[in-house]
């Protein structure tokens, strides 16, 4: 399909209503079963077919912003931080419209979660740098998933804090006679590392920790059997377990189930010199768990200091069901300074996917790219922008796509260039002008929280993508051969102008272009679907209006042109809506699938033409 090619439809007496639909949606569009008198009708049912499939699943309906969501959301436009969409590559196309994506493990997990039918917990294991070692961006994270799908526990939690400042959400509440090692010292540490990229060692004889408890009732402790005494786990002050060590140098899980109505866990190592790699709290409902797996300093590369044999052991036994990846900062950094190459962070990116797959393969991935950098508080220029994040934040997108992975532009969504500037304006940002604070820190969990839920509410479920292959292909027509289809799934993608993105007509066109992966809300390589303004009547802003409304003349034109082309207007009229189709959503998307073939129809047809 051309980008030069345009196709005009006239659409006559669109109606739309806020009244629901009163017809139950089927699990399939059953297109074949109709009995329509002629043609056009037949295409009609297809399109609403598709739109049935495509048409918001009320399971997956998001509740009302919370007040600190709202409060959140004031400053998020105040820094003009207008948020980002995540990434979520296709895996299974049914003829143009998406059928499965690379996030669907996560959600079909948070879909069984929501209607209460699944007893198994949702972990995610959030790998990343300073920014989540102090839990406070995915803690909003894990608050916001909570909320709406309970919680599972407390998940991984570290014997201590990693340096002496810090908040203790993933740490013991209180400590003593331990050392710390991670895979961020510029020493590597003589102890082995597992999946945190931390190991605790006692310091002390008897040295311990204690963990606040809040309904857990299973737990694993992760220790390492080399030079290791006894260590003994006491709940409310009584003796739960003490391991026995037989000083083999591997790692070791060591399961334990407390008492009902238990408040408190201590740990206590008897011999100085025991490694623990940290305890796992968990409770015995279905809901969600974050392991957050932050260490200062950290890359991809030094995450490869990591055991890899530990760290696959223990991010089995977690089996998580989607894992954040939250690096590229430190990457930036080293880049600038001379001690790494693009070369080196591409394939030691590639290689730390590879391993987290090989250890959860059923996982679900997404890569977070980096936040704003800057040059900092030493340069002439402190907030100049450093030269190689727009290229790192490139690289890790384009190794998310290869690697399976979906990827969101934290970049992007905390504002682009200028963004970490706005954030220190109002006091947000440490002196460094690396590491945002307080609620600088809130709103980048919020933004990614928000994404990673709209993304989930927002996909379709294609419940059987053949029937949704069979209906585009009852509404593009016989005359249209199946190969013609899939040049047309690699289009420039579709921006739809103008369009109130409240009105939900306006919501339906654009629902039916994101299941084919063609619209966008804004791209300069983006085709638009416009009213084409040299139309004989003047044309609504909003398509949503009751009464009577006309596209007088949809174009699909390239954003590089000026105005639409000189192609003739092709006037098809759509064939009368069914009476009880009143959801205007659903009539969005049932009229943006029929336009959406016929811009099809035209391109194909038309290329059929020129290559004869």
């Amino acid at each position: 399909m051309a980008a030069s090619c345009v196709a005009c439809i006239a659409l006559v007496s669109l109606r739309s209503s806020s009244a629901p639909d009163p017809t139950p949606r089927p699990t399939a569009p059953a297109v074949a079963s109709a009995e329509p008198a002629d043609r056009e009708s037949v295409r009609i049912a297809a399109a609403r077919a598709i739109a049935r499939t495509l048409a918001p699943l009320p399971s997956r309906r998001l509740p009302e912003p919370t007040h600190r969501d709202q409060e959140l959301f004031k400053l998020a436009a105040a820094l003009k931080a207008p948020g980002a969409a995540v990434e979520n590559p296709c895996t299974e196309w049914a003829g143009p419209f998406c059928a499965r994506t690379t996030l669907d493990p996560f959600f079909s997990a948070l879909d069984g979660l929501r209607s209460g039918n699944s007893a198994s917990k949702v972990t995610l294991s959030a790998f990343g740098n300073s920014l989540i070692a102090s839990d406070r961006i995915v803690d909003i994270v894990r608050d916001d998933l909570s909320r709406m799908f309970g919680s599972g526990g407390q998940g991984l939690l570290l014997i201590d804090r990693i340096a002496d400042y810090g908040g203790r959400v993933r740490t013991g509440n209180s400590a003593s006679g331990w050392i710390v090692r991670t895979v961020g010292d510029i020493q590597p540490s003589s102890w082995p590392l597992g999946m945190a990229g931390v190991v605790h060692v006692s310091d002390t004889p008897r040295a311990r920790a204690r963990f606040a408890l809040s309904g857990e009732k299973q737990g694993t402790l992760f220790w390492v059997d080399k030079d290791a005494g006894p260590i003994e786990l006491r709940v409310d002050g009584k003796l739960l377990l003490e391991t026995s060590p037989k000083n083999e140098g591997h790692s070791q899980q060591t399961a334990f189930t407390l008492p009902e109505g238990s408040t408190s866990l201590e740990i206590i190592a008897h011999k100085k010199g025991t490694a623990v790699h940290g305890i796992v709290l968990d409770r015995p409902t279905p809901g969600i768990v974050l392991d957050t797996l932050g260490v200062p300093a950290a890359d991809a590369s030094l995450f490869l200091h990591a055991e890899e044999e530990m760290v696959a052991d223990q991010l089995r036994s977690r089996d998580p069901t989607l894992v954040l990846i939250m690096l590229g900062g430190n990457e930036v950094k080293r880049l600038q300074w001379g001690r790494s190459t693009f070369e080196k962070v591409e394939r030691d990116l590639h290689l730390f996917i590879q391993r987290i797959k090989r250890a959860a393969p059923a996982s679900a991935c997404l890569m977070v790219g980096p936040l704003d950098a800057v040059l900092g508080p030493g340069a002439a220029r402190p907030f100049q922008q450093r030269a190689e994040l727009l290229e790192v934040i490139e690289l890790e997108r384009k190794i998310s796509l290869e690697e399976g992975c979906a990827f969101f532009d934290m970049f992007a969504a905390m504002g682009g260039a200028g963004s970490l500037q706005r954030f220190q304006t109002r006091g947000l940002v440490h002196e460094d002008l690396v590491h945002p604070r307080g609620q600088g820190l809130d709103l980048l969990g919020a933004l990614l929280g928000n994404a990673l839920l709209k993304s989930w509410s927002e996909t379709p479920r294609a419940e059987q993508p053949y029937a949704l292959a069979e209906a585009w292909a009852t509404l593009v027509g016989s005359d249209l051969l199946p190969h013609e289809v899939q040049p047309w799934r690699q289009a420039p993608p579709v921006a739809l102008l103008p369009g109130d993105p409240r009105d939900p007509v306006t919501r339906g066109f654009q629902r039916v272009l994101a299941a084919t992966r063609a619209w966008t809300p804004r791209s300069e390589e983006a085709r638009w679907l416009v009213l084409d303004p040299s139309a004989a009547h003047a044309l609504p802003r909003s398509i949503a209006k009751a009464g009577p409304v006309s596209l007088r003349c949809a174009s699909l034109v390239s954003t590089r042109d000026a105005a639409p082309g000189e192609e003739t207007c092709l006037p098809v009229t759509l064939p009368p809506l069914p009476p009880d189709l009143q959801d205007p959503i659903d009539r969005g998307v049932t009229v943006g699938a029929w336009l959406l073939a016929e811009l099809v129809r035209h391109d194909s047809l038309v290329a059929a033409g020129r290559a004869h």
